[in-house]
């Protein structure tokens, strides 16, 4: 059996899950690839630029990425999206020319925006395998993604399986899964708050924050800058890469307040002992952080709301997890608020040991391999797709495509 794990060059929110299976495949003695869809697959560095550098200028303006997301998530640039994909001929061509090399026996892709290229790629080439697809926003996706034509799409959570049946996804087609950490996240598990700050030297005391700005290190600086003009005497851990206008405000942010305690290690490999020393996490809306954050029972603040973050707020409100709010004063109110209040945070600590959320990895090994068996012939597949068709056809919420 050969898998092929693909991802979507827009964040580590996509790479991350799919990296983590490829390895865990590959330990577990399976034949699997990890591509890059635009570049490894279709061979588009042109596409693969406008899609990064798209969502890089949502995440620098998140103002304009609610208005965009809101605009753009429609069943007509599904359809236009398909379009392109059905009729862009060298696209096709590269496609095919990758299956026909790697032979992989089935597909499994970390990206809703897969779902109207890869489905009409397989079609128009009648390639027959298997498409898995992992909804990475946990919660919810963007309505653009919805296609019976998976054939199982994976949600992390019930929430995002509810809202998925919502959007049109066949019922039969959608389950909750285990959700991939990164590699090496379980080593930090057991850890202390405080064996994790004597081994990277922090203050024992302060209250201490993670400021997660993901792969890209697109993020500012106004968090800090206004704990340090209300003489807030806590410790922030700056996390992520940092772009070359984020480095330029912390530098400055230094020179106008040497004594803040302020520590920047940058991209690490063992941010699971930071999110570990801290006492919550701050950020923007990220699969990938905010599920670290729960896995090693820190609660999360979203702080730049984005038009996914709906859904992850109403996780939060049922499960009080974290918070979520655009203005500064508030989040550091709240966060004064949590800090001093023992009982609310030994609330949040049982919450958080008791999740409804499967991080356990070879759990979610196990399930696709047993979904891969259920369509391991093309017959198997084409009677599953073809009962598709048919629910589709009694139940006209169903989106057909």
């Amino acid at each position: 059996m050969k898998s092929s794990f693909i991802y979507v060059d827009a964040g580590m929110g996509h790479y991350v899950p799919a990296k983590a299976l490829y390895d865990r495949f590959i330990e577990k003695g399976y034949e699997a690839t990890l591509d890059n869809f635009f570049l490894d697959i279709l061979d588009s560095k042109k596409w693969n630029s406008i899609v990064k550098e798209s969502w890089k200028k949502q995440l620098k303006h998140p103002k304009l990425e609610r208005i965009e997301n809101t605009i753009l998530d429609n069943s007509y640039n599904f359809y236009l999206i398909r379009f392109l994909a059905k009729h862009k001929k060298l696209a096709q061509s590269n496609f095919k020319r990758w299956i026909e090399k790697e032979k992989p026996d089935f597909l499994f892709c970390t990206n809703y925006l897969v779902a109207p290229i890869v489905t009409t790629m397989l079609n128009m080439n009648n390639i027959n395998i298997p498409l898995f697809v992992l909804g990475t926003d946990i919660f919810d996706n963007q309505k653009i993604g919805v296609s019976n034509l998976i054939d199982v799409q994976y949600m992390p959570s019930e929430l995002g399986v509810k809202n998925y049946i919502r959007h049109g996804f066949d019922p039969s087609i959608v389950k909750v899964s285990p959700f991939p950490l990164k590699k090496g996240m379980e080593f930090y598990y057991n850890y202390t708050k405080e064996e994790a700050r004597l081994e990277l030297a922090l203050n024992l005391n302060k209250p201490t924050i993670t400021l997660n700005l993901g792969g890209e290190g697109i993020g500012n600086t106004k968090f800090i800058k206004a704990l340090a003009k209300m003489d807030i005497d806590w410790q922030v851990i700056i996390l992520g890469g940092m772009s070359e206008k984020t480095k330029l405000d912390v530098e400055k942010f230094r020179l106008r307040y040497p004594s803040f305690s302020l520590i920047t290690p940058g991209f690490v490999d063992n941010i699971g002992l930071y999110i570990k020393a801290c006492d919550a996490q701050v950020g923007k809306t990220g699969g990938n952080s905010f599920l670290e954050s729960l896995y090693l029972k820190r609660p999360f603040f979203i702080t730049e709301i984005l038009y996914i973050s709906k859904a992850y707020i109403e996780f939060m409100k049922e499960y009080k997890v974290g918070w979520a709010n655009n203005n500064t004063k508030k989040q550091i109110d709240i966060l004064k608020q949590y800090f001093k209040n023992k009982d609310q945070q030994d609330e949040m600590s049982n919450v958080l040991n008791n999740l409804p959320i499967n991080f356990r990895i070879n759990d979610f090994v196990d399930l696709i391999i047993s979904d891969y068996k259920r369509f391991n012939t093309t017959e198997k597949l084409l009677e599953k797709r073809k009962i598709i068709k048919q629910n589709i056809k009694k139940n006209h919420h169903l989106k057909n495509r």
